[in-house]
């Protein structure tokens, strides 16, 4: 009878101590983060030429997307009015918003989330030579999953520009466009 005291004595050792943190889910995704957006032609890809420098960004990821508030465009208008009013153009646009919906599923080790991106079309209104505002849609796709580190607070996944329209027309002789994103959850570890 003793031991079988004991033995349920042992069992409740949880009072006034603390209970172990919970086993992290897919939410650790979320959180601000900032990092490097980096494009490249796929014209171009191994074809030897220098990896271009990443644009500074800044995204906000929340239970549902990835979200970007002022999502780097000069590239994508280099490619539809040349790099001459690139800067101009941009200028004029302003502020980009660009929301990336996901689902996402904590690895069975916890180590990583696998994160599932079903980018939609980014629409830009641009203004042309001084005229009325043109009408752009840009379709990108994701043909790979995003990947968020647990230990280190990173996450990068990449997704490809497929097609420019202008004002209703497709954009002549465009090349896709990749997008490589790393990035840092600033709020990794708090």
């Amino acid at each position: 009878m003793a031991a079988a005291f004991f033995g349920l004595a042992a069992c409740s050792d949880d009072e006034g101590g603390t209970l172990p943190p919970p086993d992290p889910d897919a939410s650790v995704v979320e959180g601000t983060y900032t990092g490097t957006m980096t494009v490249a032609d796929n014209a171009s890809a191994g074809d030897g030429t220098e990896t271009p420098a990443g644009t500074a960004v800044t995204a906000e990821v929340t239970a549902e997307v990835v979200g970007f508030a002022g999502f780097p465009i000069r590239d994508l208008v280099v490619q539809i009015a040349g790099e001459d009013s690139a800067d101009a153009i941009v200028e004029a646009v302003g502020e980009v918003d660009y929301a990336i919906p996901y689902t996402a599923v904590m690895s069975e080790d916890g180590s990583t989330v696998v994160m599932d991106l079903a980018p939609e079309t980014l629409d830009i209104s641009m203004p042309v030579d001084g005229s009325d505002p043109v009408q752009v849609e840009v379709t990108v796709t994701a043909d790979t999953e995003g990947i968020y580190t647990v230990e280190s607070g990173t996450l990068e996944f990449g997704l490809t520009v497929t097609g420019i329209v202008v004002g209703g027309q497709a954009l002549d002789g465009f090349e896709s466009l990749t997008l490589e994103f790393d990035l840092v959850n600033d709020d990794a570890g708090e």
